[in-house]
């Protein structure tokens, strides 16, 4: 049984990667071909090393998407893939949009950005007192709070009929 984790995870990858692969190989060789195609006459160092990049990002997040869909809670509400989906489709969008303007490559930066907001808003939730995101009022707060003190009760209860 204690396999079974590793084994179910092994499974989720390979779906994941059946699913994935195809369609980040096909939009990867469709972006240079037509770098290729367009470019060529007017090709320079900077937009060589962006495509190279670009292509990089999007296997990473491919691994991501990959890597996620293994350790995913099928029982939770959040997309499989999560953060990795938004970068591969903002890496998706800044390759394909490369060929109108240059200036579109400075999208690049919410990457880091995202990745800073992330950072920061679980640094500053670590600290008691502090918290980032939606606020609840206190009725809220009681009422969830009344509702996980109703069921730890009911468990103590069990428990004590058990014995």
């Amino acid at each position: 049984m204690a396999n079974a984790a590793a084994k179910k995870a092994a499974a989720a990858r390979k779906s994941a990667s059946s699913t994935y692969l195809p369609i980040v190989v096909a939009l990867n060789l469709f972006y240079l071909l037509l770098f290729v195609v367009y470019k060529r006459a007017s090709l320079s160092v900077f937009q060589c090393f962006m495509s190279v990049i670009l292509v990089g990002l999007s296997f990473i997040s491919y691994r991501g998407i990959v890597d996620n869909h293994a350790t995913h809670n099928s029982k939770s509400d959040a997309l499989a893939g999560g953060a990795f989906l938004d970068m591969l489709g903002l890496v998706s969008f800044v390759q394909f949009s490369s060929f109108f303007s240059d200036l579109v490559y400075w999208l690049l930066l919410a990457i880091p950005l995202q990745t800073g907001w992330k950072l920061y808003s679980t640094m500053k939730s670590a600290i008691p007192g502090q918290s980032v995101g939606a606020t609840t009022s206190s009725s809220e707060y009681e009422q969830s709070s009344e509702k996980a003190d109703e069921k730890r009760q009911k468990r103590a209860e069990r428990r004590r009929r058990k014995w």
